[in-house]
C-alpha cells in the first residue's frame, strides 16, 4: 500500500519524533526540511513491511494504521491560524495581568469575572505552552479562590513527562529545586 502525501498539518518536528519512536531509518534527518522528509518518510514506508507498535504517543499498531494518521489532518490542531492568535493573545494578557502583581488596572481586562471566563476558555488547549503558563500563573493569585485546570491532550502529557525525565538524566540524578533563592558572600 502506497500513501502519495503526508497531510500538511504535520509539523516538522512530529514527523521528526515519528521517525525516532518507530525508528524508521532515515538518515540525519533533523537536517532536512520539511518537504525533503516527508520525501524521505513515505520512501520508507514502502519499503518497510511493519513498525514497531507504538502505545505511549500516537497509539498506533500497525503500518495501515500509521499511514492513515499521516494522511489525515493532524486531529491534536483543532484551532485555525486565526482562533489560536486570540488564544495566544488572551494568554498574554493574563501573564501580563500576573506579572503585574495581580492588578486589573495593568490589565486590559475591564473586570475580574471577565478575565476568569477567558481564562477558563482558553485553559481547554493546555497543548500550548504560552496557555499553561499563563493559567499556571493565574492560579497564583491569591484572589482566586477555585484553581483552574489545563485540560492537554495524554500525548502532550506524555511528551512533558518524558521532557522531565530526560532533563533529570542530563543532571545526573542532581535534585533540581526551583525557586527563587538568596545567596549571600561576605
Amino acid at each position: 500500500m502506497m500513501m502519495n502525501k503526508i497531510h500538511t498539518s504535520h509539523s516538522k518536528k512530529e514527523l521528526c519524533e515519528i521517525i525516532n519512536i518507530f525508528e524508521l531509518n532515515i538518515v540525519e534527518y533533523l537536517k532536512l526540511n520539511k518537504q525533503q522528509l516527508c520525501k524521505q518518510l513515505l520512501y520508507q514506508l514502502s519499503v518497510i513491511d511493519q513498525i514497531k507498535p507504538d502505545n505511549d504517543y500516537y497509539f498506533v499498531k500497525d503500518k495501515k494504521e500509521l499511514m492513515d494518521y499521516l494522511t489525515n489532518p493532524d486531529c491534536s490542531k483543532v484551532l485555525t491560524v486565526k482562533q489560536k492568535d486570540e488564544v495566544m493573545e488572551l494568554a498574554k494578557y493574563i501573564i501580563m495581568y500576573s506579572k503585574n502583581g495581580f492588578y486589573l488596572s495593568h490589565s486590559p481586562f475591564l473586570d475580574w469575572d471577565e478575565m476568569i471566563v477567558k481564562a477558563k476558555q482558553i485553559s481547554q488547549y493546555g497543548d500550548i505552552p504560552s496557555v499553561r503558563r499563563a493559567i499556571e500563573l493565574l492560579n497564583k493569585d491569591p484572589k482566586l479562590n477555585e484553581k483552574i485546570e489545563v485540560m492537554m491532550s495524554s500525548r502532550c502529557k506524555k511528551q512533558l513527562e518524558r521532557k522531565k525525565r530526560q532533563k533529570q538524566k542530563y543532571y545526573g540524578g542532581l535534585q533540581v529545586k526551583e525557586g527563587k533563592f538568596t545567596v549571600y558572600f561576605d
